[in-house]
């Protein structure tokens, strides 16, 4: 575990070591787990909710938790910790007055095909995550509350309009400026720019999934 610690033993503290392109890759079977869940939903949709469950229960949810948790959300931190980067955040009133994405974030994603422009993870919208919840119930797969609470598919998936020039910095609100992340690395890229934590631009990267719609291919 990392919480804590002065350095995330998943990063390093070698700078030549890390990763330009994501704060922190997550690891290789995060795809499989997100694959399981599309298994689950679409039974969802078909009705079958009891057999959804079952294949609900085969993902790695505490694993996907522990990771977040330790690792991913905190990984922009860890890497701060390491190069010192300089406090410079402008007044909220200097600030685009459209600080939500929320108005794009769909175009966004559909631009990105469902992908998370820094590490090339499949991600689901949190439109797609609550209807699985209403679906199953809650008791079974939760979309909201702490991390803990959170089903490890929303904390591993969940799609973010992610401010590439962060807001506090000064970036824009809007397309331009907006790219599709996964819950990881927008959290780990938290409020730091790409140039203070040494990651080249994500629009350079053009991730895609073949054939991946963030599920909304099984919406009636």
């Amino acid at each position: 575990m990392c919480r804590g610690k002065s350095q995330c033993d998943e990063l390093g503290i070698d700078i030549s070591l890390w990763n330009e392109k994501t704060p922190l890759q997550p690891p290789t079977w995060f795809s499989e787990q997100i694959d399981i869940f599309e298994q689950a939903f679409k039974l969802a949709t078909q009705g079958d909710i009891n057999e959804s469950i079952e294949v609900l229960k085969t993902i790695r949810n505490t694993d996907l938790q522990d990771w977040y948790i330790e690792h991913g959300q905190v990984s922009g931190r860890f890497r701060n910790k390491i190069l010192q980067i300089p406090s410079n955040k402008l007044k909220d009133s200097i600030c685009d007055p459209l600080r939500s994405p929320e108005k794009y974030a769909e175009d966004v994603f559909k631009r990105d095909d469902y992908t998370c422009q820094y590490c090339g993870g499949k991600v689901i919208s949190k439109k797609i995550l609550k209807k699985y919840e209403d679906l199953v119930g809650s008791d079974h797969f939760r979309s909201t509350g702490t991390n803990r609470q959170r089903h490890g598919i929303v904390l591993a998936s969940r799609a973010n309009a992610d401010h590439i020039i962060p807001w506090n910095l000064g970036g824009k609100t809007n397309l331009e400026n907006l790219i599709t992340s996964c819950w990881s690395c927008n959290y780990g890229k938290s409020g730091y720019t790409l140039e203070q934590l040494r990651l080249d631009n994500p629009k350079n990267n053009n991730y895609t999934n073949k054939n991946w719609f963030g599920l909304m291919n099984y919406l009636k």
